[in-house]
């Protein structure tokens, strides 16, 4: 009997940043990322011609490094809150996933600058919120933009929100939700406060 070969291929997210951090908490992973950032990054450390590349880890969801360097040399340009900042303003990029790397200390990062603000009305205010749980959702089914929606719709941003973490329209936004809806993967609640 000859033996099989099977090719592996590495799991990749095409997420922004919200939408990557959202997903990794729902699903509680314990995973290392990294993507190359583009030159339009707005990074002052970088010479023409370098790549800079962008890696983060989970643990249990939670993240336990960010940090943008140096591809050629490895040297660190930024770490956590600062590294978060500058990714948040990049729009979604192609994580590859890794094999996890114990022996960081479990941090978790500033990412209020990247996290909804709250509306000050008093009136209650409806949120979309997913149907199913991510892991039971059919992700791959779903157009990308779509996809990107539902994984922000967690029972606190408006769609308001999800427009402007997604630099997207809202009437896009709301339309995206209206296709998640008829698909049963999407419902709508008062936003606890």
């Amino acid at each position: 009997m000859q033996p099989r070969h099977t090719t592996q291929t590495t799991p990749v997210y095409h997420l922004p940043l919200v939408a990557l951090l959202e997903q990794m908490r729902t699903a509680q992973a314990t995973l290392s990322l990294s993507a190359i950032l583009p030159p339009s990054a707005p990074i002052t450390e970088r010479s023409e011609g370098q790549e800079i590349v962008a890696e983060m880890a989970f643990e249990r969801g939670r993240i336990t490094r960010c940090q943008m360097c140096l591809r050629t040399s490895g040297r660190v340009l930024m770490q956590q809150g600062e590294a978060l900042q500058v990714l948040n303003g990049v729009s979604a990029l192609p994580w590859q996933v890794h094999a996890h790397q114990h022996g960081h200390e479990a941090e978790t990062a500033p990412i209020s600058a990247i996290t909804a603000t709250s509306s000050t009305t008093e009136a209650p205010v409806h949120v979309p919120l997913q149907a199913v749980p991510v892991e039971q959702a059919p992700l791959a089914m779903l157009p990308l933009r779509v996809r990107h929606v539902f994984l922000l719709s967690n029972g606190q941003r408006t769609p308001q929100d999800i427009a402007n973490v997604l630099r997207l329209p809202l009437n896009e936004v709301e339309r995206f939700i209206q296709i998640l809806q008829k698909r049963n993967l999407m419902t709508w609640q008062v936003r606890a406060f």
